[in-house]
């Protein structure tokens, strides 16, 4: 087990990405925060994973909010003692021609996707600090390394954001022993990208090398592998998770 007795909080861990993440981190031995605003999706994937308690918890958290972000990590710390893993999953999509989107579209996706991110990353830093090490990792998209076909401005800037707020936290906290990392995935399939046509996201996909889909398995994988003692010497690195369709 990789991540064997490692407290690990997943944000947006209700459903989707985060779920998938979830579930492999819990495969490989990790103590589990689940961090959702939908409380009742955590609260039920909890119980499916540790009907116990022990292993897993429940938090509702709006990842804009920081004292709510504080007041959950405070919880973790009582209950496990630690705090050795942040995943900041948690992230919406309001895609809209540029002319049609609201400023307040435009701020919605930026606050969440991207303040989240460095709200979380802000708020564990303490507790990673004095164990001397730590992982953060962000999941950031295909869509914040180029223009996508139904990627709106407002979440190919915030992942691209996420790209750079990783790069500086790695350099900035690297010499306290944390490590920071993100993931870029391609077109996943998931309760969200589902609703979407065939056509639509065959277009997503485009120029993929491999005619295998994308699936949460596949960055939960990606995460398990970066949380892990395996890239103890990786950090400020955006892991591209596409099946190809951008080689960098």
């Amino acid at each position: 087990m990789l991540l064997k007795d490692c407290v690990a909080i997943v944000t947006g861990a209700g459903k989707g990405l985060g779920q998938g993440i979830a579930e492999e981190f819990f495969k490989e031995g990790a103590l589990l925060a689940l961090f959702d605003i939908q409380y009742d999706l955590v609260e039920n994937l909890a119980k499916k994973l540790d009907s116990s308690g022990e292993r897993v918890m429940a938090i509702k958290a709006d990842v804009t909010d920081e004292m709510m972000i504080k007041d959950g990590m405070s919880k973790v710390f009582d209950k496990f003692g630690k705090i050795d893993i942040l995943v900041n999953n948690a992230g919406i999509s309001l895609h809209k021609p540029t002319k049609e989107m609201s400023v307040e579209d435009f701020n919605k996706v930026i606050n969440i996707n991207l303040n989240g991110p460095f709200i979380c990353s802000k708020s564990v830093i303490s507790y990673m600090e004095k164990q001397k090490r730590g992982k953060i990792v962000n999941i950031a998209s295909l869509g914040g390394r180029t223009g996508r076909p139904g990627v709106g401005v407002n979440y190919a800037a915030s992942k691209a954001g996420v790209i750079g707020l990783t790069q500086t936290l790695a350099r900035e906290l690297g010499p306290s022993g944390i490590y920071v990392n993100s993931i870029c995935p391609g077109p996943i399939l998931t309760e969200q990208t589902k609703q979407y046509s065939a056509d639509v996201f065959a277009s997503w996909n485009v120029g993929r090398a491999v005619k295998k889909d994308g699936l949460p398995q596949d960055v939960a994988d990606a995460a398990v592998f970066l949380s892990s003692n395996k890239s103890d010497w990786i950090t400020g690195v955006t892991l591209d998770v596409n099946g190809g369709i951008l080689m960098k």
